[in-house]
């Protein structure tokens, strides 16, 4: 971004992340539907350049993906995705039922196709995943894994890499579209998914 536009682009503060979409506050109107070249402020006072295409508003803040720069989304996620060292009781999620379901605790992912053939969660929905790899795998590349919810079962599914991205010198990132599930992997997914609702923040499974 040059000097002149760094200038005149609106400043965001930046309140969530998830699978390549923002929440954030802007005193300014944005349009919908066109990409903006922005100054984001994120949480702990870090500032970066951000290029997003907005899509609407929630519950009083913008919703936007996030067209780029790279390195502006490897900080984001960085700074919203939990660590894989996260504790099994240390939990929080989305008080809107159609948003990610978003937690600290992580769940094991395994596949032939990822390096070292696992991963683990760190954001998960009925349509799709984020995960954090020991390594990278390839955009556009179909992948079938396992994804182990606690005791209660361990869902075959098949996937499509939408996006890959290095998190740090040891971790990456990977976004997985689902394909259409069985009837059995999203009975078993969506019933897991419908108990996380009911779990407060710090309180460990209640899940039988």
């Amino acid at each position: 971004m040059d000097f002149l536009r760094k200038l005149t682009a609106p400043g965001l503060q930046v309140t969530g992340y998830g699978q390549g979409v923002i929440h954030f506050k802007c005193a300014k109107a944005l349009k919908t539907n066109t990409d903006i070249d922005c100054q984001a402020s994120l949480p702990g006072g870090v500032r970066c350049e951000l290029t997003v295409n907005v899509q609407g508003t929630q519950d009083g803040e913008y919703v936007a993906k996030v067209a780029g720069p790279p390195q502006s989304l490897t900080l984001l996620e960085k700074i919203f995705l939990p660590g894989s060292g996260a504790s099994k009781e240390q939990m929080f999620y989305k008080p809107n039922q159609d948003d990610m379901t978003r937690h600290a605790r992580t769940y094991a992912v395994r596949s032939r196709e990822f390096p070292d053939f696992k991963g683990a969660t760190a954001e998960l929905s009925r349509a799709g995943a984020l995960v954090m790899l020991t390594g990278e795998v390839q955009a556009g590349k179909d992948v079938h894994l396992e994804i182990e919810l606690d005791e209660v079962a361990t869902v075959p599914v098949d996937a499509t890499v939408e996006w890959c991205t290095q998190r740090d010198k040891k971790t990456w990132i990977a976004s997985l579209n689902f394909k259409p599930l069985t009837p059995q992997a999203d009975a078993a997914l969506g019933q897991f998914l419908e108990t996380l609702k009911h779990r407060a923040p710090g309180h460990p499974s209640t899940l039988s």
